[in-house]
Order: C-alpha cells, then structure tokens, then sequence
C-alpha cells in the first residue's frame, strides 16, 4: 500500500468515526447537511460514510425524515465496552450515596491514553438536570475533571503545554500557562480541583482523583451544580463527601493508600 493510500485510509476512518461521534453528541437525530458544517467536510463525503454506518448497524436512518440516529450496534459495542470497565462497576454505590447525599449530578470519569472521557452521569435531585453525557471528552484546563487528570497523571501538564495556547470559553477560563499550572499545584496540595464557569457561565464542578492498585490515576468522580450549589469556595462538607466517595472507589480498584 502506497502512503498516499495509507494515510487516505487513515483519514477516512477519522471521519468515519467523527460522524460517528456527532450523531452521538446530538440531541435527537441529525441530518447530513449539518453533520457537514460541523465536521468541516462535503455532504457526499459524509453521505458516503453516513451509509456504511447504516448497513453496519451503527447508525439507523429515520424513513420519515431522512435524519440519522444511534443504531443497535453501537448500544451492543457500548454496553460491552462499559461491562469491561472495572471502574464502573466499582463506583456504582458510592455514586448513589453521594448523589443522595448532596443531591448534586455525579459524574465519573475515566482516563485512558491521555484522554478524559465521562463514562457514567447520575443525575442531581433538582428540577434543573445538569450532567455531563457519557462519552464526552473533557478539556483539560477548564473543568475540575481536568486539573484533577492534569494534577495526578504526571505528564499530562507537559502534553497540555505542547497545544498551547489554550482555548477561552469564558471569561473564568484560565488560559495562561503559568497560571494553570499553579492550580494544578493546589489541586495536588488539597486533593481536589474545582473549576468555577471556567467552561460554562452559571455551571462549576468539583473533583477528586480515583487511583487504582497500582497507585495510578485510574479516573475522576465530580459533583456538578449551579454555582448557587457549588460557590467560587465550596462547602467543606461537599468536598469531605466527594473526596471520600472517591477513595471508597479506589479501594474498590485495589488502591491501599488514604485520603491524600
């Protein structure tokens, strides 16, 4: 295979999962057109992709208006992937009692390969649900997910810095090098990371690390609210919940170590 072939094999199965990934993210269904502008990319291109996906199962397309969504195979690969995660399975209770116990969404999420990925959202008691899909990527310097990834991984901080300058979202999002990596020093001194409408105006989050056996960051646990329920400061008594629910977690993955 010539490289020119390679590397258009590479990109096609890039794209193939980009419009995989869109019609996930999308509310309901989503038509061809706008899965174009999103991806940056022609309708037959898309189109084409689009329709191996259907065949395969992946995606399903509706008769009635054309506009695709989610198909069987994807919930099947989903679930198989989810059962094989120990994580999980293994924070399973101590989510619920946590979310009972704050009434806040609970969100967990996993790191693998350098990558943040929400894997499970129980959401809050309030009549305002705030959550965090599953299968979203976190940014790593805008949410308190990401301090906690970039504060406990270490070498994430050398990573972030190489893709540099980092992205406004808000008028909170920290975007000077320098800066972040000081929270990121205070996130390793206090345990936790908060992130006040760093990413999203009115929203603010706190988070603790989830180690496994062998003392790694195996992923994050956060609570998430409006900032009437997690201020700028948050409550001691948000951040003793959460950071014990976490180590409950990391025992359950073998973890032997304490409270940091």
């Amino acid at each position: 295979m010539s490289d020119d072939i390679g590397k258009g094999g590479v990109r096609s199965v890039q794209l193939a999962l980009d419009v995989l990934e869109q019609v996930a993210a999308a509310q309901g269904e989503i038509g061809v057109s706008e899965l174009a502008v999103k991806l940056g990319t022609t309708k037959g291109s898309v189109f084409r992709h689009l329709k191996t996906l259907v065949e395969r199962g992946y995606l399903s397309q509706n008769p009635a208006t054309s506009r695709y969504r989610l198909g069987i195979r994807t919930y099947v690969l989903g679930q198989a992937a989810a059962s094989g995660i120990d994580l999980l399975s293994a924070s399973g209770d101590a989510m619920r009692d946590l979310r009972e116990e704050l009434g806040l969404s609970v969100v967990l999420s996993v790191l693998e390969g350098g990558r943040l990925t929400v894997v499970t959202t129980n959401l809050g008691k309030a009549s305002l649900e705030i959550g965090v899909r599953p299968g979203t990527e976190l940014h790593l310097h805008c949410n308190a997910q990401g301090k906690v990834a970039l504060a406990f991984s270490g070498r994430l901080m050398a990573e972030l810095a190489r893709h540099s300058p980092l992205q406004r979202y808000t008028e909170y999002t920290i975007v000077d090098p320098g800066a972040l990596e000081r929270e990121v020093h205070q996130v390793m001194s206090t345990g936790y990371g908060t992130a006040f409408e760093e990413e999203t105006l009115g929203i603010s989050a706190l988070a603790a690390p989830i180690f496994n056996g062998a003392n790694e960051l195996a992923g994050t646990l956060a609570i998430v609210g409006t900032v009437q329920h997690i201020p700028r400061e948050p409550p001691t008594d948000h951040v003793d919940a959460l950071r014990r629910a976490a180590l409950r977690i990391s025992w359950n993955l073998g973890y032997k170590g304490l409270l940091i």
